[in-house]
């Protein structure tokens, strides 16, 4: 059992014993609850914010119900387009200033489209090193989040041009493994610190294998999940929190 956990037992014993329990998510637009892409009037794009139903906000109302005495406080850092060195850049300033008990930590995907792939999985490793070892030596907790699969393949129903051409890029990325040795490389520094790894991917991977369309499981048909599958991530934490 992770010491917030005990926390949140804790104060459901003794509400003078503990403070509430903070929990911060940091991480990407996934994090952020982006999912839809829509097309604008005059040919541009924007992507559809609902928080509320992304997976920061799916854990706060889970441990309501687990917790509903201990008044636990999950706070949403993720910042749409954001990567691992933008992370580190706000840590002090969006996670560190809130004196976290947990932060919970998902980068990869925006991470994982540098053209140079080696020097980029190379930066994304000491970047997520250090937003590690930032959190731990503050006394919180650490978790890694592995983030979700991309597109496999192009969408039929992606007609702008541009975004036909991230996804192309988001495929390429995907299926050549890339994003595959970038989520290794985070889980790799994680278990150097001992910490939690909320293995997300890796569920995304075993459905894919057994002949899931993840692609479908995309709400921008790229790489933002479906609101149901916010649950996964639920999960996964909550695996790591009671193990």
């Amino acid at each position: 059992m992770m010491k917030v956990t005990e926390k949140m037992a804790g104060r459901c014993r003794d509400f003078r014993a503990y403070r509430p329990a903070v929990i911060v998510c940091l991480g990407d637009s996934v994090t952020h609850g982006c999912f839809e892409m829509t097309t604008l009037p005059n040919g541009g794009w924007e992507t559809t914010f609902r928080p509320h139903e992304g997976y920061a906000a799916r854990l706060q109302k889970k441990l309501n119900a687990l917790y509903p005495a201990a008044a636990p406080c999950v706070m949403d850092a993720g910042i749409s387009g954001d990567s691992a060195k933008g992370g580190l850049d706000r840590l002090e300033r969006d996670v560190l200033s809130l004196r976290p008990d947990l932060v919970i930590v998902n980068f990869g995907l925006n991470d994982s489209g540098n053209d140079d792939v080696e020097g980029g999985l190379k930066a994304y490793a000491a970047n997520m090193a250090a937003i590690f070892d930032k959190v731990l030596a503050t006394g919180a907790e650490c978790m890694l989040l592995t983030p979700n699969r991309m597109c496999a393949y192009v969408p039929a129903g992606i007609h702008k041009e541009e975004l036909r051409a991230i996804a192309k890029k988001c495929t390429h990325t995907q299926n050549d493994g890339i994003l595959t040795r970038y989520v290794e490389a985070a889980k790799a520094e994680a278990q150097a610190r001992h910490m939690p790894v909320a293995d997300a991917y890796a569920k995304w991977q075993a459905m894919d294998r057994c002949g899931v369309d993840t692609t479908a499981m995309l709400a921008n048909d790229i790489n933002h999940p479906i609101p149901e599958m916010h649950e996964l991530f639920v999960e996964v934490i909550l695996d790591k929190l009671f193990e």
